[in-house]
């Protein structure tokens, strides 16, 4: 565990206000008196030190708190000789079971995908086939022009940090700007190094980058948050695989958080009918 350097807790409060001019403060002032409410400072602000314990513990509250979305996305993929955007119903439930409609211009459906504890099925309504295992992968590259891993990236797109269980903080800052927590984690899981941006006021995740042998192996942002329930929300994510010139970005319209999936939504055909 190691104490955030730079200014944290009422020193970073004390600095928000500082770089507000008086006249500035002296109306900022006059208008809070006028609310009938005022919002309660984040509660790390009362604190005369951070820790990365402490941070940590409050990104994995916040992860305990989503379990499952349901949402219509806009989808685009980007590649060194493409880019093509898809309209998509996404569902995910937990860490281990998503599944993707995908529509075409004019709303027809050209493929729903499912990958349920590492077993994936595809199914191509234009040929009224269902594919499972490694043809599935052949059947996403056509699609999409790219392959994800489901296993590692789900919590992506669930606005969680993927393997965050195992890693151990090793180095920690406030930002220039002191508008962000930079947090250097090592995986104690599989090797490799994660490098955390984390919103120094809401204590968010913002950006996370994953490098191993020293390249960067992929890249994640979370953008555009806004209050589902008591869930602040990425509503645009974007993960991208600079080896190999991909991004994969994601526009959440209208998401549903921890609605009662079925199990059943995850199971396509019967075996027989697999290809």
């Amino acid at each position: 565990m190691t104490t955030v350097k730079g200014l944290t807790g009422k020193g970073l409060l004390s600095a928000v206000v500082c770089r507000v001019p008086y006249r500035a403060l002296f109306v900022l002032l006059l208008l809070a008196g006028c609310q009938t409410s005022v919002e309660k400072a984040p509660p790390h602000f009362s604190k005369d030190k951070i820790t990365s314990g402490y941070i940590f513990n409050r990104l994995q509250d916040r992860a305990s708190k989503i379990h499952s979305v349901k949402s219509f996305t806009r989808t685009t993929f980007i590649g060194k000789e493409f880019k093509q955007s898809f309209r998509q119903t996404l569902l995910i439930k937990g860490n281990h079971s998503i599944r993707v409609d995908t529509y075409g211009l004019f709303g027809q459906a050209r493929g729903v995908f499912i990958s349920d504890a590492g077993k994936m099925q595809f199914l191509d309504p234009a040929k009224g086939r269902l594919y499972s295992g490694s043809d599935v992968k052949s059947m996403l590259g056509k699609l999409l022009g790219t392959q994800i891993n489901f296993q590692e990236h789900l919590r992506v797109f669930l606005g969680q940090i993927p393997n965050f269980e195992f890693l151990k903080v090793e180095k920690s800052r406030l930002s220039s700007d002191r508008k962000e927590y930079i947090l250097q984690a090592k995986d104690l899981k599989r090797s490799g190094e994660v490098r955390l941006h984390i919103d120094a006021v809401s204590l968010l995740p913002l950006e996370m980058t994953r490098i191993e042998m020293g390249q960067k192996r992929y890249f994640v942002q979370w953008q555009d948050y806004e209050k589902i329930g008591n869930i602040d929300w990425p509503h645009l994510i974007t993960l991208e695989f600079p080896s190999r010139q991909e991004t994969i970005r994601i526009k959440y319209k209208d998401p549903t958080l921890n609605g009662k999936i079925s199990q059943d939504t995850f199971q396509l055909m019967p075996a027989a009918s697999v290809k």
